[in-house]
C-alpha cells in the first residue's frame, strides 16, 4: 500500500522501477502473494496504468517478476545461473583481467573458508568432502572442472554468509573459465590441487586461520595462468579449450548449474540442521 508521500511523488519510469524493486517486490517475495493489480498500483501511486504496465514488463524481462495469466504478477528471485550470466557480461565489458579475478577470489574465498571452519554443518562437510572425492575420480577436463567449482561453491555456502556466497555465485562462470585453463596447465595443477585437502582438513578441524591460509595459497598457485589476459580473452581461450576437447562449446552457466546439482540434497539437509 502506497503512502501519501509516495502517491504525491512525480514518478518517472526509472524511479518507479526502483521503488518496485526495492519496496514492492521484496514484500511480495516474503508473503508469496501477488502484487496488487495494475489498477490498484496506478491509483495508489498516482500514475497511469500504462506506466505501471511498462514498468512491470521491464521487471519481467529482467527476471524479477513472473506474470501468471489469470492470477497476477509475482515477485521472482533470479536464479544463480541468471545472476552469473549477467555479472559475467558486466565484468567482461569492464576490461577486468584474470589477475583482478584472482585478487577478488583471494579476498572473498579466504573469508568464506574461514567462516566455513566456524559454521559448517555436518551436511556441509559431507558435501565438500564428496566434491573432492568426485574431483579425484573425475575423468576428463570438464568433469574435473565441475567438481572443482562445486568444491569452491560448497565452501562458500558453508560460510553461511549469504552475501559472500551470492557474490561467489556471481563470479562462478569466470572462476570456471580460470579453472579450465589451470587444469590444462600441468604445472599449475600440480601446485594447486593438493591444497584442496588442506582446506577441507582445516574446515573439519574448525581452524579458521588455517582454512583461510590454505585457500589463499591454493588460489595464488593459479595466478600465473593468463594473469594479464582480459576476461574477454579468457573467455575465448576457454572456448578454444572446450572445442579442442569436445568439438563444441558448452554454456558455462549450465556447466556450473550441473556441477552443483548432485549436491542439491545437502542444501535441504543443512536447512534442517539449522532449524
Amino acid at each position: 500500500m502506497a503512502t501519501a508521500t509516495e502517491s504525491a511523488r512525480m514518478w518517472t519510469r526509472d524511479s518507479l522501477a526502483d521503488h518496485f524493486e526495492i519496496s514492492v517486490l521484496p514484500q511480495s517475495n516474503r508473503s508469496g502473494e501477488p502484487l496488487p493489480s495494475e489498477r490498484g498500483l496506478s491509483e495508489s501511486l498516482g500514475v497511469s496504468r500504462s506506466l505501471v504496465r511498462e514498468v512491470l514488463r521491464g521487471l519481467e524481462q529482467r527476471g524479477l517478476l513472473e506474470i501468471v495469466p489469470g492470477k497476477g504478477a509475482y515477485a521472482r528471485t533470479p536464479s544463480t545461473t541468471e545472476v552469473a550470466r549477467a555479472m559475467r557480461a558486466a565484468y567482461s565489458a569492464s576490461n577486468a583481467t584474470a589477475r583482478h579475478l584472482v585478487e577478488a577470489r583471494i579476498t572473498v574465498e579466504t573469508h568464506t573458508a574461514m567462516l566455513a571452519a566456524k559454521h559448517a554443518t555436518p551436511s556441509d562437510l559431507a558435501a565438500i568432502r564428496q566434491a573432492l572425492e568426485d574431483f579425484d575420480r573425475a575423468d576428463g577436463l570438464v568433469a574435473k572442472a565441475m567438481a572443482d567449482i562445486a568444491f569452491h561453491s560448497l565452501v562458500a555456502r558453508a560460510s553461511h554468509n549469504p552475501v559472500l556466497s551470492t557474490f561467489f555465485d556471481s563470479i562462478s562462470t569466470l572462476v570456471l573459465e580460470a579453472m579450465l585453463l589451470s587444469l590444462v596447465d600441468t604445472a599449475a595443477r600440480v601446485r594447486s590441487i593438493p591444497l584442496h585437502s588442506a582446506v577441507l582438513t582445516a574446515i573439519e578441524d574448525g581452524d579458521a586461520e588455517a582454512a583461510g591460509d590454505a585457500m589463499s595459497r591454493h588460489i595464488r598457485q593459479t595466478e600465473s595462468t593468463s594473469h594479464d589476459d582480459t576476461l574477454e580473452h579468457l573467455r575465448r581461450l576457454t572456448t578454444e579449450v572446450l572445442q579442442r576437447t569436445y568439438g563444441q562449446t558448452m554454456p558455462l552457466e549450465q556447466i556450473v548449474a550441473d556441477a552443483l546439482d548432485p549436491y542439491a540434497g545437502t542444501f535441504t539437509a543443512r536447512e534442517d540442521e539449522l532449524r
